[in-house]
């Protein structure tokens, strides 16, 4: 919902588009990369980049915090918004998910592949509650990315409901609230001698990014807020940028399950990236878009960004039960040079993007189209079904 004078913000910002290009790139590389003993200085300096691709999945949680948020606000006076949002993040995640899940518990198993798993990380996967699961069952299962996706679900679950009667400045209030918190619980958790991956993949210690994601789309239709904003991208972009690199220097550059990273460095992140966030959104929505953020509106990067859920989705199992297996075969499963490890890594990385743009495609696209027929469908609902909200 947008206050009277405020012109809407646009559903789709290319600019932002491009940026989740950058972060399935940058989680695509860190799972594909083979090398773990780096000799010379340029491998290790590449090594030491791939390692901190992990980066990628904050700045999902981001995008995701942002995106959903923006929805939910913006979708205040349509005709049963809850519906609306639940049946098209449904019909978004869950074809390709159940799809994969099927093919890799149900039909690979027929064809004596080796993708066995516990009932217990079976179940989870089916509930998206595998990130509670996995910290404590590491190496049993073989879809061990999907703790992510189990997180943003659970988010998608609560955050309608929580913000429901919020305006845009109660919003801001509740993320700061939320963000402390994860922050709280992460210390809390690290206290305690819980393992590092269950601090890594528990919700309520990741929910920093996704509030932050979400305090951002929340100022951007906070009027006052808005109106400064709008005419400061650069300066916030550079805010977002700084606060990014004092975590980096204070965490060891973000080192995946160092004390510092699971702590400040999370934060850091959180606030960092969604500042970066709001300023391109900042920049796109200007009357002349800013030319300093053109190269994030490039067709290529942009394309990554529509194919990232399923590349997301598909590049672990092809690098399970594709790549390494050929790797092997032909005596390479652990390369000891760069050249084939980059080699390696490139390849897996288009033939991860081919195989999202075919499940685009030939799949997912089929189920997004319904989302215009239920969009429709509510929008003929009759008034009186639509429950009275506040801002």
């Amino acid at each position: 919902m947008n206050h009277p004078g405020t012109p809407a913000v646009p559903p789709r910002l290319p600019v932002l588009d491009g940026v989740r290009g950058i972060a399935i790139l940058l989680v695509v590389t860190h799972n594909l990369n083979l090398l773990t003993d780096p000799s010379g200085l340029a491998a290790r300096l590449v090594v030491a980049g791939l390692e901190r691709g992990w980066l990628g999945v904050q700045l999902f949680f981001v995008l995701s915090g942002f995106l959903i948020t923006g929805i939910l606000i913006d979708s205040r006076d349509d005709p049963r918004p809850y519906s609306q949002f639940f049946t098209s993040r449904a019909l978004r995640i869950l074809p390709l998910y159940y799809g994969t899940l099927l093919v890799v518990f149900g039909l690979l198993p027929l064809l004596h592949l080796g993708t066995a798993a516990t009932p217990l990380t079976i179940g989870s996967l089916v509930l998206f509650l595998s990130n509670w699961v996995q910290p404590f069952q590491p190496g049993d299962s073989p879809l061990p990315h999907f703790w992510s996706l189990a997180v943003e679900e659970q988010f998608y679950l609560l955050w309608p409901f929580a913000i429901a009667r919020l305006s845009p400045k109660g919003i801001v209030r509740l993320c700061a609230a939320v963000a402390l918190a994860a922050l709280a619980a992460r210390a809390l958790l690290i206290g305690l001698a819980f393992p590092s991956a269950a601090v890594y993949q528990f919700s309520i210690c990741r929910m920093d990014a996704l509030a932050c994601g979400g305090a951002a789309a929340a100022l951007l239709r906070w009027p006052a807020a808005r109106a400064w904003l709008l005419q400061r991208p650069l300066q916030v972009l550079l805010i977002g940028a700084a606060v990014v690199l004092a975590g980096a220097a204070a965490c060891n550059g973000y080192t995946q399950y160092k004390l510092t990273t699971q702590t400040a460095g999370y934060t850091a992140l959180s606030i960092g990236f969604a500042a970066i966030v709001l300023a391109l959104a900042c920049a796109d929505m200007a009357p002349v878009p800013a030319r300093w953020a053109a190269p994030l509106r490039a067709a290529w990067l942009r394309r990554f960004g529509l194919y990232s859920y399923a590349m997301y989705v598909l590049h672990v199992p092809l690098h399970g039960l594709v790549g390494l297996p050929l790797l092997q075969s032909w005596g390479w499963a652990k390369p000891a040079d760069l050249a084939p490890a980059a080699a390696y890594i490139a390849v897996g990385t288009l033939v991860s993007f081919a195989a999202g743009a075919l499940s685009y495609h030939l799949f997912e696209v089929h189920f997004l189209r319904l989302k215009h027929r239920v969009r429709a469908m509510w929008a003929n609902t009759p008034a009186g079904a639509t429950t009275t909200r506040t801002a």
